[in-house]
């Protein structure tokens, strides 16, 4: 299989066909054991997965009946429409390594529709101590999209895609996939205004910028611990996007 650099995948424009590591890549022990998505405005829980979160099938589906080393990496997920429209998301990633230390380690994930680049985001955590537990929290503005291609990927579930590549330094350790179904919400759920969660999360999502190195995380325990000083910085990365991809 052939190496592939930070570099390369910035270069894609769309999804790959395959995965660009094995799962025996990952040689630091990666394993994400807490990932939540919420309305940075209003708090709002949009996704949570991991700990003591409960596992609701419309949330997230993974293919049991051909569950192989690939099923691990990829995921479904089915958001209400309202998430694409969001300005901004907060966002929290809880993650432990084995017995390595992790120089730069650092996630790069690329959105599509279609074969349509849409958003990518190039975030990284820098130095992991080995057999620690770390909180990477982030809170950062997404890019306005086209209300054409918003109704494009509630129209055509499961046509919105990412992958998402894991470095440590310039080696690809992790590459996992999504893909997105987007519905309408009625009026009702939109004054709730609930939000989702799932649990038995295979480390598919990890996103944020700047991190926290925390020891004596368990997964079972709702007592996560945010970093404070992340959680002030917005992070925006609106010159990576450009408008021929609308």
């Amino acid at each position: 299989m052939p190496r592939h650099t930070p570099d390369d995948i910035l270069e894609l424009h769309k999804p790959t066909t395959e995965f660009l590591c094995p799962l025996s890549a990952n040689t630091y022990g990666i394993d994400f054991k807490y990932f939540s998505i919420c309305d940075y405005d209003s708090k709002r829980l949009i996704f949570e997965v991991g700990g003591d979160a409960p596992a609701p099938a419309s949330a997230v589906a993974i293919d049991y009946a051909n569950l192989d080393e690939m099923a691990y990496r990829q995921i479904k997920y089915d958001f209400s429409e309202d998430v694409l429209k969001l300005p901004t998301i907060q966002t929290s990633l809880v993650f432990s390594v084995g017995g390595q230390e992790l120089e730069e380690f650092r996630m790069i994930e690329r959105h599509y529709f279609r074969d349509q680049l849409i958003k990518s985001y190039d975030f990284t955590f820098g130095f992991v101590i080995p057999n620690s537990t770390n909180t990477w929290d982030a809170v950062y503005a997404l890019p306005p999209m086209d209300d054409t291609l918003i109704q494009d990927m509630v129209d055509f579930p499961y046509e919105s895609t990412s992958d998402s590549f894991y470095f440590v330094g310039d080696e690809l350790v992790m590459h996992n996939k999504a893909k997105y179904k987007y519905h309408k919400e009625d009026a009702q759920a939109q004054e709730k205004g609930g939000g989702s969660s799932a649990a038995g999360y295979k480390g598919s999502k990890g996103s944020g910028a700047g991190g926290k190195q925390e020891k004596g995380y368990k997964s079972g325990s709702k007592s996560i611990a945010f970093n404070a000083e992340a959680a002030e910085k917005k992070w925006s990365k609106e010159d990576d996007y450009s408008d021929d991809y609308y």
